[in-house]
């Protein structure tokens, strides 16, 4: 199987077997077919798919886990970030193929760091020439502006 039909199932299949369990190593462009700016896998995502079946519905479990490649919060290099997640959803006995593709998608987006440092030391950029600091120190100087540095742009701008 390739593409996104690995991740598709028979519900006659399960119901008929009373259930499924699967693991599946999911490549990037099934889950992501469209790249990101902000982020992206760094390879396959490993998925271990379980289908049973309950009452009128068909329940879907699975645990996923894999690597983000984002760029750190402060110098904006590119670095690996683990991850692992849960997906749980249920199905009407009725349907004839379920597709988890999106439900695994949605899982690993919940995993997504909003921040994330590339070290825990990472120096950052220089505020005034935006060299990365980790590298080596630039010739700006240790003063950084401070909050209300703009205030004294103005003010001498008003003596005029």
């Amino acid at each position: 199987m390739s593409g996104r039909g690995m991740l598709s199932f028979s519900a006659e299949e399960i119901r008929a077997q009373q259930g499924l369990a699967v693991c599946r190593t999911v490549p990037a462009e099934t889950l992501f077919p469209e790249p990101s700016e902000e982020a992206r896998l760094g390879g396959p995502v490993e998925a271990s798919i379980e289908f049973s079946v309950g009452g009128n519905a068909i329940l879907l479990q699975a645990r996923l886990s894999g690597r983000w490649t984002v760029p750190c919060s402060r110098c904006l290099a590119e670095h690996g970030v683990a991850f692992s997640a849960r997906a749980e959803e249920t199905y009407p006995l009725s349907t004839q193929d379920i597709d988890v593709a999106e439900d695994l998608r949605q899982a690993a987006l919940l995993e997504l760091p909003s921040r994330s440092l590339c070290r825990p030391d990472c120096k950052g950029l220089c505020p005034r020439c935006g060299a990365d600091l980790n590298s080596a120190a630039c010739g700006c100087g240790t003063q950084t502006p401070g909050p209300l540095s703009g205030m004294k742009v103005l003010k001498k701008g008003k003596r005029k």
